[in-house]
């Protein structure tokens, strides 16, 4: 399992529901808002996380993505 931890700027806050939403679609990927601007998504392995990212890089304009495990 691999999981990350994403920090985005307020200005983009209105696309995480939507983001959060689209990843919880797929069945190998789970994530939730942490907070109004930062959310944790797992996937089940590598080529489920290198999907995430690539969502999420794609979505957002600013973001910090940590590593978590």
């Amino acid at each position: 399992m691999k999981a990350i931890k994403v920090f985005i700027d307020r200005e983009e806050q209105f696309k995480m529901l939507c983001l959060v939403e689209k990843l919880n679609g797929h069945p190998d990927i789970m994530a939730t808002a942490t907070g109004p601007t930062e959310f944790v998504a797992a996937a089940e392995g590598e080529y489920s996380m290198a999907y995430t990212r690539a969502v999420i890089e794609g979505r957002l304009n600013d973001c910090t993505i940590e590593i978590i495990k």
